[in-house]
């Protein structure tokens, strides 16, 4: 039997009586095998219901503290062992160098000219030699190095033309 484009619905006596599943009275851990017809109909049922507005309030207040966490409260926190590099890779002076260097350029791959493709703004001396020259350990020690947000260190380049640079990625450490 065909369950496509069928909806299945409880009657009213059907859905007071309905009180959800658990762990414990779930037919599927109760060593009973549904048939998959009688699998679609709960799954049915299950989102055919709508929910009042206090049981959404409800469900809205239990999530509350089950919030995603950064920094050290952060289940995968491994004692802050993130590079510095990686780290100013997010600042807003790193969005503001690249966007200076992107208009500058007037958004066109300075090797090969292509335009409307994907760009990334290059830094002609090694970000991460930058931070080693400068002995930058932390983010304060980045936004005060000038030599790392200074436009001139820059370039636009498609992804091709990047890929080939003397210093692309970590090619240049190797």
């Amino acid at each position: 039997m065909s369950t496509k484009g069928r909806t299945w619905t409880l009657s009213e006596e059907a859905l007071k009586n309905h009180k959800g599943f658990t762990k414990e009275n779930h037919p599927d851990r109760s060593g009973v095998k549904l048939s998959n017809e009688t699998r679609m109909k709960m799954s049915m049922v299950a989102k055919g219901v709508k929910k009042t507005p206090e049981h959404r309030k409800n469900i809205s207040i239990s999530k509350r503290g089950h919030r995603s966490v950064w920094g050290e409260r952060c289940w995968n926190w491994k004692g802050g062992i993130s590079k510095i590099d990686k780290l100013c890779r997010g600042m807003r002076e790193y969005y503001e160098w690249r966007s200076a260097v992107f208009e500058r350029d007037n958004w066109t791959c300075q090797t090969c000219g292509a335009r409307g493709i994907y760009l990334t703004a290059h830094h002609i001396h090694g970000f991460s030699l930058i931070i080693k020259e400068n002995n930058v350990v932390t983010l304060d020690d980045a936004r005060n190095c000038e030599q790392l947000w200074n436009i001139d260190n820059g370039v636009t380049l498609c992804e091709k033309c990047h890929s080939l640079t003397d210093n692309y990625k970590y090619l240049a450490r190797k």
